[in-house]
């Protein structure tokens, strides 16, 4: 079998597990395991290499190919049936019954590779692909006190039919789990009763101030914005300090860890990839995990599509992520570089493309170069179709470029690679956000840890095994790892220059500085590691937050779990258009709201369960990243207003506010402009040095974005603003 699952049904007795032979079992005496191996190379399995592995018997050889990735035509499952004397199921007759998948639980379901098609007092009628575990069906006899008939279907049938059976099940609870669990930390209510009555009760005291004094309520505003300022900074300075220097505390994963580990004693790696209305970017994404240097067997890969995203999905179906590829060999995958490499590259159009038969494929069209030095042969087909190839599938070059092989065999080989990429289409709902799609993805997760990238991520290739060595080293309440991010095109223009800025200072020392002070840290929305089990005993991730990754940060931490950072690099694509950057940062500073209003329903709880310490780095964190970008522009136009009418304002300096206030325009501006300036020293990005100068025009934008997120909350709370990706001309290759 290939996971225990006598927790699942109750624990078995001993008795039960000194299995007899059973009515259930009579029939797999009529084959053996050289028979199995033998049907299988008869229907073009050729890799049998893992059934090699002494663990593998006859109850779990179906489960070891699919493990492997290796696709099994369906003949196979028919002659397996015929040999066993057992009936055979269509996907289509299963499709019928999908609905009593939720009989039994869907983790057993699916690490058994069974669906039942009927179930009674008497009887268990039960579809499976792997009709050799006998194992399970005795203990289903024992369990269930019912005789089981088995039938047997494909893989891919089974696969099929659980997914359908649990999708409204699955479907509920992505949307809905963590609001029944714990409705008190879900954003589903923006907010509670006090807190509308706080604030509303505060705004009509400022009002009449204003109204009767209004030279008093500038002075008890103005005074107070300075003088948070003044207690703020010098926290916010001492944790970047303790960025810059770095910590014995953080996690730390070395080359040589990585070249002494046994890649055997890994273990399943779950990769969730949500993508919504990003088609263009698709290729690429799948690209980039392609690359990643993890065992194949041990990669559960799913690209969460929105089921109203047809654009999306047909893009999928083009590239093969729901079977054959519409175009015959698709661009997505380049397996590797010729020896040709040169030559190819230097390809003119209108040469003939042969295949290793001489069969004429078509003539070139155009050779594209891609991020990785790699190139595509866009060839068009005599028909007139445009069919693109890997260069990793040419031969030689000539007066003729040859492929290696025959279309067919190229298509097999290209199916195979794709065989780590699991098209989940993720149902309609009242809301379309990416916690909800990475909730979906999580109930159907099989892997012992999870990661999310975001659709133009571009993780360092050996990231999954360096989280699988620190998750293996540190202590079971250390529950996430958050890898450091950054991008592929800082230098594009001035506003990616201030934005790699911002997040190189973020990621690379403010989040080790809160790391070290052990305070919550606010996730990044992309290369988050979790391990699974505890990921779901927390909830998931809160669906109506729209920055459900900081939300995530401040649950772990109200649980006394612990966050830490991991040594490896992902490299997104930074937004260029300055409308499509400031819709992305009001959903940032909307979701940023929504969590300190969440969290701040209950203080007095929340203090409890946090401690006195962690209570306060929240407050600064969130609270302060909140409110003084907001209240930025007030400070900002009363010193341009002083500066054009002198005089204007003379009311509101008086001794020693004064002092603060200078104090904080003068020595707070220089500070943060000195740590994003040391930031670019410690990672060597001198050429950006002038922009960290210049960086407070940069926080314009952010009070823009934020006070246009803060006033979406009241409109359209549970908004997703999208970020429009794919936009830049160096995707996916970091500029130097």
């Amino acid at each position: 079998m290939q996971h225990s699952y006598c927790d699942e049904f109750g624990r078995a007795t001993e008795n039960q597990k000194a299995l007899n032979q059973s009515t259930v079992e009579m029939w797999i005496m009529s084959v053996t395991k050289g028979q199995v191996i033998e049907l299988l190379k008869s229907y073009g399995v050729s890799d049998l290499s893992v059934l090699e592995n002494p663990e593998v018997n006859m109850q779990n050889l179906v489960f070891a190919l699919q493990r492997s990735r290796i696709k099994v035509a369906e003949g196979f499952f028919v002659e397996l049936a015929n040999r066993l004397g057992l009936v055979y199921v269509t996907g289509d007759q299963l499709k019928g019954k999908s609905e009593l998948a939720i009989a039994l639980p869907y983790r057993i379901l699916e690490e058994n590779l069974s669906v039942p098609l009927e179930v009674s007092a008497e009887k268990v009628k039960i579809a499976t692909a792997n009709p050799l575990n006998t194992e399970f069906f005795a203990l289903l006899e024992d369990t269930l006190r019912a005789k089981v008939e088995v039938l047997v279907a494909s893989i891919e049938s089974i696969d099929g039919a659980i997914g359908k059976g649990y999708e409204d099940i699955h479907k509920y609870r992505a949307l809905r789990d963590l609001r029944y669990r714990d409705p008190d930390e879900s954003a589903y209510r923006v907010l509670y009763a006090w807190q509308r009555e706080f604030l509303i009760g505060t705004l009509i005291l400022i009002i009449i101030i204003f109204v009767f004094n209004y030279p008093l309520s500038f002075i008890v505003v103005i005074a107070a914005i300075n003088i948070l300022y003044f207690c703020v900074n010098p926290v916010k300075f001492y944790i970047a300090f303790r960025g810059f220097k770095r910590s014995s505390r953080s996690v730390y994963v070395s080359n040589d860890d990585l070249l002494k580990l046994d890649e055997s004693t890994l273990p399943e790696y779950t990769i969730l990839i949500p993508i919504y209305h990003e088609a263009q970017v698709l290729p690429h994404i799948i690209e980039n995990i392609y690359r990643i240097d993890y065992p194949r067997d041990k990669l559960d890969v799913k690209i969460l599509m929105e089921e109203k995203d047809q654009e999306t999905i047909a893009e999928a179906r083009r590239l093969g992520l729901f079977g054959k590829p519409q175009t015959v060999v698709a661009p997505i995958i380049s397996l590797g570089q010729s020896s040709e490499h040169v030559k190819i590259l230097e390809l003119g159009p209108s040469i003939k493309v042969i295949d290793s038969e001489a069969t004429t494929v078509g003539t070139l069209d155009s050779v594209v170069t891609q991020a990785d030095g790699g190139a595509i042969l866009n060839v068009k087909r005599p028909n007139g179709e445009i069919m693109q190839i890997p260069e990793g599938f040419v031969r030689s070059v000539g007066d003729v470029v040859r492929l290696e092989d025959t279309l067919d065999v190229l298509l097999a080989r290209y199916m195979d690679a794709l065989g780590v990429f699991d098209a989940v289409v993720v149902p309609d709902a009242e809301i379309r956000t990416k916690p909800r799609a990475c909730n979906y993805g999580l109930l159907r997760a099989r892997g012992e840890y999870c990661v999310i990238y975001d659709a133009e991520d571009d993780p360092e290739p050996d990231q999954l095994k360096k989280a699988a060595v620190a998750f293996s080293r540190l202590p079971e309440q250390c529950v996430c790892l958050q890898s450091r991010l950054n991008f592929y095109n800082p230098k594009e223009n001035i506003l990616t220059r201030w934005f790699s800025l911002e997040y190189g200072y973020w990621f690379d020392f403010y989040l080790e500085g809160l790391d070290q002070v052990g305070a919550p840290l606010p996730l990044g929305g992309t290369s988050n590691h979790f391990r699974t089990r505890k990921l779901r005993e927390l909830g998931g991730w809160d669906p109506y937050n729209v920055t459900e990754d900081a939300d995530l940060g401040v649950r772990i931490s109200r649980k006394r779990l612990k966050t830490a950072m991991l040594n490896s690099y992902t490299f997104e694509e930074a937004t260029k258009e300055i409308l499509s950057w400031i819709r992305q940062r009001s959903r940032w500073n909307k979701g940023y709201v929504q969590t300190y209003l969440v969290h701040m329903r209950h203080p007095r709880r929340l203090v409890r369960e946090m401690g006195w310490k962690q209570f306060f780095y929240f407050q600064l964190t969130f609270g302060g990243n909140i409110l003084l970008p907001l209240l930025n522009p007030l400070l900002w136009a009363i010193t341009v207003l002083t500066l054009i009418v002198p005089g204007v304002f003379n009311f509101l300096f008086f001794y020693p506010i004064v002092y603060v206030c200078i104090f904080n325009l003068v020595v707070g501006n220089l500070v943060y402009i000195t740590i994003h300036a040391v930031s670019c020293v410690i990672r060597k990005d001198y050429s950006s040095m002038p922009f960290a100068l210049i960086i407070p025009l940069y926080w314009v934008l952010i009070s823009i974005g934020c006070w246009r997120g803060t006033l979406q909350l009241i409109t359209k709370p549970f908004y997703w603003e999208k970020t429009q990706h794919g936009l830049t001309h160096v995707y996916g290759k970091v500029q130097v």
